[in-house]
């Protein structure tokens, strides 16, 4: 899912002070992939009768540069729909996790990696609920698989690390917002499953102990990212 949000603030003391994102609004239905299919992914969603290509890639709002969350790899536009479906590489993405294989393409409850949930699992994803979106998936007859809350919160608190100061660092840094007020604070959140130093990371922020710029920078040094790093894969 696609959200638009604010610039966050390097000086708010805490999540609590960074201005709330707009709204939630699915404007694309978004998959990552293993970086070595992501042309059998693109040639995959090309034969679907009821999609059809991007008329204007320089001009699109979902390959605009400019735009606050990372562009796709792909994209592909539903006929007569403001909705687009997108692709982005697992390395660009979820770098965190193993290599996505195979497996996942007839997922299984029983047999998924940890990191994983399916969609329809109402053991552990919430119903419907006002003012929080659809809820779990109501069939699993065409099984979509998604990553557990605290691994999508340690993904954009990387995210976050890499690229603090920059629009993609704003838009995670709304996103980590997100979680804590909608996921944490209505206990679908296990941050004892974070890794540290992320565990300890988050803890500081959520309980506005530190200024963010601070609390940034301690991130940034215990991940082993510094200001002319690109990235924290091997942080």
């Amino acid at each position: 899912m696609s959200m638009e949000c604010h610039q966050s603030s390097m000086y708010a003391s805490s999540i609590k002070e960074i201005p709330d994102p707009e709204p939630i609004l699915c404007k694309s239905i978004d998959f990552v992939i293993p970086d070595d299919r992501l042309r059998v992914g693109i040639e995959t969603l090309s034969r679907f009768k009821s999609l059809e290509p991007c008329p204007d890639w320089e001009i699109c709002p979902s390959s605009s540069q400019e735009r606050p969350t990372p562009p796709p790899a792909f994209h592909i536009h539903i006929k007569d729909s403001e909705v687009t479906v997108a692709l982005y590489p697992q390395s660009e993405t979820i770098w965190l996790l193993p290599p996505l294989d195979s497996s996942l393409s007839s997922p299984n409850k029983h047999i998924l990696p940890s990191h994983f949930v399916l969609a329809s699992d109402q053991t552990i994803l919430p119903p419907w609920r006002p003012g929080r979106g659809s809820g779990v998936f109501k069939s699993d007859s065409d099984p979509v698989v998604v990553p557990k809350s605290h691994i999508l919160l340690e993904a954009f608190l990387r995210l976050y690390a890499r690229d603090s100061g920059k629009r993609i660092g704003a838009f995670a840094m709304a996103m980590i917002g997100y979680i804590e007020e909608y996921v944490d604070d209505d206990g679908l959140l296990d941050a004892n499953l974070l890794p540290e130093p992320l565990k300890t990371s988050y803890e500081e922020l959520r309980q506005g102990i530190k200024p963010v710029r601070q609390w940034t920078q301690e991130l940034k040094e215990a991940l082993g990212i510094h200001e002319d790093s690109e990235d924290d894969r091997n942080g």
